[in-house]
């Protein structure tokens, strides 16, 4: 089972390195005056909340490599909770820094949530992934807290997983 592991580990490690790799050596793909749009899912037991046992989101991003590993973003949010008729709609701002050419990022948002009874301000970090799948388009694995100052019940942690297109 160990070797198992170890290879899958390996392959997984191998094929990052050549996703990353872009056709022409003088430019990354994050280099400045590139845009992104992208889209992404939550919830599906991905998430956590002590405000309910399951929740799904949606959310709608776009962006713009304002200098190298740098982007400027906006975000859409929509979040369904199960604890009954709560939903949730945030718009907000924020921020990327890309770790050199690997696709590491590091995100910082400023949301204004709108909820069911609560207005509030929400910030969020996350930490992801740009896998290229392309040369352009990247599959977007992403682990996100987002802290509420009104009730921690309505803070969460989870997973998500969305789509990216930089061009």
């Amino acid at each position: 089972m160990k070797k198992i592991l170890m290879a899958a580990i390996c392959l997984m490690m191998v094929m990052s390195v050549n996703a990353q790799k872009v056709l022409n050596e003088s430019t990354t793909p994050f280099e400045e005056s590139k845009f992104y749009v992208g889209a992404s899912f939550s919830g599906l037991n991905l998430s956590y909340s002590k405000a309910s046992d399951w929740s799904f989101g949606l959310s709608a991003k776009a962006g713009y490599l304002f200098r190298d590993n740098w982007m400027a973003l906006g975000v859409f949010d929509y979040q369904n909770y199960s604890s009954g008729t709560v939903t949730s709609t945030n718009i907000g701002a924020g921020a990327r820094y890309y770790f050199e050419r690997n696709g590491v990022y590091l995100g910082l948002t400023a949301k204004y949530a709108h909820a069911t009874g609560v207005d509030e301000f929400k910030p969020e970090i996350n930490v992801g992934y740009a896998f290229f799948l392309g040369h352009y388009v990247t599959l977007e694995p992403e682990l996100y807290y987002e802290q509420s100052f009104k009730e921690s019940k309505y803070s969460q942690f989870g997973l998500r997983l969305g789509l990216g297109v930089y061009f």
